[in-house]
């Protein structure tokens, strides 16, 4: 050791001197990455940050905000939001729309779908319209914008309606905002293109199909290409990645790396791009706490990543008087969807993700299946895995562990999970319908099936050309009625009720595009009279025996996890709407919410289905699950 020279005092300060600095050096290399969260009071769940990384322009109720991004009170709580446009129908799900890189203009898309791309002062003032219908359809990522470093030039996406390339994006073109001519960049199968900085480059995601169920048959590659036009240089390959954006400095890209072949990631991949010096390739690797579905929001000048990370998730499945009052929670917490009483009122049947936990079985949380390895994961989804399973599951109602009710059976079905799974106990209690596709190369169409409720060999009622949902049983249990998909054009479906024999045969139309049936749960009154549903923002009856319908109430919104559920007697239905149970007459009046102490604003997910005996209603929810802003620094490896 140095302290045992002390007739060298001088050379061991020098040493320790040294030797501290050695310390520091490790402990800087070996630090992880930081995070911190920026307070937005509203919470808007999107946005993307201003190229001097001092703004975040985001959209709610249809306009475009700006907000500083950081205020008055603290540094990282934001300050006042200031509309920089008038309600234009503006959308950002997933975060879409750009900056310029001299920070003086916005480009974001609008419309009821989606299909008008503006370009805005970042200011304020009158939005400018990129002329044309652009269609783009597919994944929200199809979506994404880029500006010109000027703003003059925007990059953006456009699908072909007629076009027939499998690989679900289209084109990349640029238009130039001054001249007004638009130019093809990538002729097909990219989307999310990025300007470099100094405009010269622009990163892409190109699509390619292989031979890889585990990625769901895609891959989801980097490359990069002179904005002028020129070579083509591939950065990342044989993974799934999204979201490009440039370091300040243009010498890096940080890109989100898909988990499987979902939309969720749990990981932001770091890549060099230095053609003049002939490097370029993986640079780091860095974990997120959490999961990530939205696009990356920027990168600062300050090397500060912007990512939107979801807050955890919390599922459960709860009972509630129908007079209202405190719910019991009577599942544990982990996914929980479409619960349904049976007959009798002592089980629930529902879906769900379950793994082992000793001789029993208890549902599994989001975060779990986030950080299983895709192998795993894959096994999952296909059965194989002994230890966790997905599918249909029986609950006792007074709360307990649930049981997996088995598909014993060659024939491989997923039961189907949000949106639009359905499930329904038959009112003899002894089968259950549901929907489900099958697991195997080259299927993909979700049917109609009934699994006797103890498990065992699945029937397929009919066979979809398209997607069926939302199965229900009518009230002899001869029949089942359900929502069928029919595509009218390229990522456009519209949905009518049709009704098979509960043995299965050849399904019959009951409305037809006229009725505007959403994407929503139907159901028949038990006594048989009647088949709800929801219609252009109301809830409809429908006489069974035939005859016009009739609306029972208006519905501020309706969406694809918006339920409904009749009472017993036939008398009232219950539906739901803003994160709450309402119950309504079917006569008419003004629908009243049920109180359960559990429900708010955020609650997603939520499924409902009305007690036997009209005492309590079922219901599963989901808590979190908010997308919220967060800078994550010292993600360099030369910064540490």
């Amino acid at each position: 050791m140095i302290s045992n020279y002390p007739e060298a005092a001088q050379e061991v300060a020098v040493a320790r001197q040294r030797l501290a600095s050695l310390t520091r050096a490790l402990a800087e290399l070996e630090q992880e990455p930081r995070f911190r969260k920026l307070r937005i009071a509203s919470n808007p769940d999107n946005g993307v940050l201003s190229p001097d990384g001092s703004k975040l322009a985001f959209v709610s109720d249809g306009s475009v905000w700006v907000v500083p991004v950081q205020g008055n009170v603290a540094p990282d709580m934001a300050g006042e939001p200031v509309r920089i446009t008038e309600p234009t129908e503006a959308w950002n799900a997933w975060n879409q729309l750009a900056w310029s890189g001299d920070g003086e203009w916005i480009a974001f898309n609008a419309g009821e779908q989606a299909d008008q791309i503006y370009v805005v002062p970042a200011a304020g003032g009158e939005p400018q319209k990129v002329p044309g219908d652009h269609f783009r359809g597919g994944h929200a990522h199809n979506f994404r914008l880029s500006l010109a470093p000027d703003g003059r030039t925007l990059a953006f996406v456009y699908q072909d309606p007629e076009d027939e390339a499998d690989c679900a994006s289209g084109s990349i073109s640029t238009y130039s905002l001054e001249e007004g001519a638009a130019t093809r960049l990538v002729p097909a199968c990219a989307s999310q293109p990025a300007f470099s900085p100094d405009g010269e480059y622009v990163a892409y995601i190109k699509t390619i199909a292989v031979d890889d169920p585990e990625s769901g048959n895609l891959h989801k590659q980097l490359w990069v290409m002179p904005a002028a036009g020129g070579t083509h240089v591939l950065l990342i390959d044989s993974v799934r990645v999204r979201s490009p954006v440039w370091s300040p400095d243009g010498t890096k890209i940080a890109v989100l790396r898909a988990l499987q072949a979902s939309d969720f990631s749990r990981e932001v991949w770091i890549v060099r791009f230095a053609p003049e010096e002939g490097r370029s390739g993986l640079l780091a690797r860095v974990g997120l706490p959490t999961r990530t579905v939205s696009l990356l929001a920027g990168w600062t000048p300050e090397n500060e990543l912007g990512v939107h990370l979801v807050s955890p998730q919390h599922y459960a499945v709860y009972t509630v008087p129908v007079t209202g009052g405190q719910a019991v929670q009577v599942s544990a917490d982990g996914f929980a969807w479409y619960p349904r009483w049976s007959p009798d009122g002592r089980t629930i049947v529902y879906n769900t993700v379950l793994h082992r936990d000793g001789d029993g079985w208890v549902p599994t949380a989001p975060s779990v299946l986030d950080t299983l390895a895709r192998e795993t994961a894959r096994r999952i989804r296909s059965g194989e895995d002994s230890d966790y399973f997905m599918g249909l599951a029986a609950l006792p109602a007074g709360g307990g562990r649930p049981s997996p009710i088995r598909i014993r059976s060659d024939t491989r079905v997923q039961p189907g999970i949000p949106p639009g799974g359905g499930v329904h106990v038959s009112p003899d209690g002894e089968r259950v319908v549901f929907t489900g596709a099958l697991i195997g190369p080259g299927q993909g169409g979700v049917d109609v099936w009934t699994l006797p409720v103890e498990g065992g060999e699945p029937t397929r009622l009919a066979i979809s050309p398209t997607q069926d949902r939302y199965p229900c049983w009518s009230a002899d249990g001869e029949s089942v009625a359900f929502l069928r998909g029919e595509q009218k054009a390229k990522g456009e479906f519209a949905f009518n009720i049709h009704v098979v024999p509960a043995q299965g045969g050849e399904p019959v139309p009951l409305t037809s595009d006229a009725d505007g049936v959403e994407y929503a749960s139907i159901a028949y009154s038990p006594d048989g009279k009647w088949l709800a549903y929801f219609s252009n923002k109301t809830l409809r009856v429908m006489p069974v025996e035939g005859g016009e319908s009739r609306v029972v109430t208006e519905v501020d919104v309706v969406h694809r996890h918006t339920e409904l559920s009749w009472s017993p007697d036939s008398d009232r239905i219950a539906f739901t709407g803003r994160g709450s149970i309402w119950v309504v007459p079917v006569a008419g009046g003004e629908p009243e919410e049920v109180r359960t102490g559990v429900l708010g604003k955020d609650a997603e997910n939520l499924h409902i289905a009305w007690s036997p005996d009209g005492k309590k209603i079922v219901f599963s929810a989901s808590h979190g699950g908010d997308a919220e802003l967060w800078l994550i620094s010292d993600f360099l490896p030369e910064e540490r």
